[in-house]
């Protein structure tokens, strides 16, 4: 048991310093003194307290890929570096015979973490039920349709490890399959979509209440033909994900949808695909020839292809360049993604009863310590 001494930040709101108590894994007590005095302090200083960062959207990190097979455990001990706490290890567009082993070892993964790793929260399934049309750098030869028989075969036997699915509403065999995949209580996301906007207003009433990495490849917001892009502005009841590195979407786009949408409808994503430790220059990796520029990553032709950032990297792009608050920042990287896909999981807000999965942030927003269920597994 020890206490964390200083300022933190939780549910949009900055705190004076108080002593929080941590106690077999959990924050057992927040107060002005502490409980038991002669217990171990951690004084942060100027530092600021704030729970570890959920990424709901992340293929990869520095090289690894979780659809490589056999680098769990290698991206799951990296992300607490990087203040990610939990997260949701996300497939790309591959053959099903693929997927079900992804998932397979997802499975395995989950069941035998260590301590000193961030939690794997479940899966994110991003394709192969995608649209041609906005398939971005997802191969075209792996999409694939949706249907009742692939819900039975591969999302039925797995619900247990499934949190989340992205897929193109203008796909499905049958649009009622959102409601047959929402009632297993896996959270549905429209991404890599042509779907005009009724439609994913039709989607929402069955289930759907996110859109995948918004304004990033799909329909949009046409003065005749409103898109998926409208849905994102209008509808204050869908999640929103964002990848806030300045590239996916124009800082000027970014300030206007982040000063009319409600907090706790976006939630900031990294999409990390594992680029971030390539240096600027060509490369020819993952059997694709890529660009590197900065935390710009393109295909030869141009087209961006995957995302270098990390989530840390993403909470301070949006204070620094988007006109957001710290405190706001933060709850969009941990309280909405988590209410996303689990709202009955303690994690995401510092608060008595919660996980301590907690992180400490220098005045510049690097991570400094990371915390995961009270242990101590990095330090800067």
């Amino acid at each position: 048991m020890f206490y964390l001494y200083g300022c933190y930040i939780t549910n949009g709101k900055k705190c004076d310093k108080m002593y929080i108590e941590v106690d077999k894994g959990k924050i057992s007590y927040i107060g002005m003194k502490k409980r038991i005095q002669d217990a171990k302090v951690i004084d942060i200083g100027d530092h600021i307290i704030a729970p570890g960062y959920v990424d709901i959207h992340i293929h990869g990190v520095s090289g690894y890929d979780f659809t490589d097979g056999g680098v769990f455990s290698e991206i799951a001990t990296i992300l607490p570096k990087l203040g990610v706490t939990s997260f949701l290890a996300t497939s790309r567009t591959a053959p099903v015979t693929s997927l079900k082993s992804f998932l397979t070892e997802a499975k395995n993964f989950k069941n035998n973490q260590s301590t000193n790793e961030a939690k794997m929260l479940g899966v994110h399934i991003e394709g192969p039920w995608i649209s041609h049309e906005y398939k971005g750098a997802q191969p075209a030869h792996y999409i694939s349709k949706l249907t009742h028989d692939v819900v039975e075969d591969v999302i039925l036997p797995n619900k247990d490890i499934i949190s989340k699915i992205t897929l193109a509403p203008e796909t499905l065999e049958d649009l009622l399959l959102i409601k047959k995949i929402r009632d297993m209580g896996i959270f549905l996301s429209a991404g890599h979509t042509n779907a005009p906007y009724h439609l994913i207003k039709d989607a929402m009433k069955l289930g759907l209440t996110q859109l995948t990495h918004t304004f990033n490849a799909m329909s949009t917001f046409h003065h005749r033909e409103p898109g998926a892009v409208l849905a994102a502005l209008e509808d204050n009841d869908l999640i929103c994900e964002l990848i806030t590195d300045g590239i996916h979407i124009n800082d000027d786009v970014l300030r206007f949808f982040l000063k009319h949408k409600r907090k706790d409808k976006v939630a900031l994503i990294s999409d990390c695909t594992g680029y971030n430790h390539l240096s600027d220059g060509e490369h020819f990796f993952r059997e694709k020839h890529l660009v590197k520029q900065g935390n710009r990553v393109m295909l030869k032709s141009g087209q961006l292809t995957g995302s270098a950032l990390t989530l840390d990297k993403g909470v301070q792009y949006v204070v620094n360049h988007c006109d957001v608050s710290l405190e706001d920042a933060i709850f969009m990287a941990t309280t909405t993604p988590i209410n996303a896909v689990n709202t009955e999981l303690k994690i995401g807000h510092i608060k008595e009863g919660y996980h301590a999965d907690l992180i400490i942030l220098d005045s510049n927003l690097n991570v400094q310590k990371t915390f995961i269920s009270g242990v101590e597994v990095f330090s800067n």
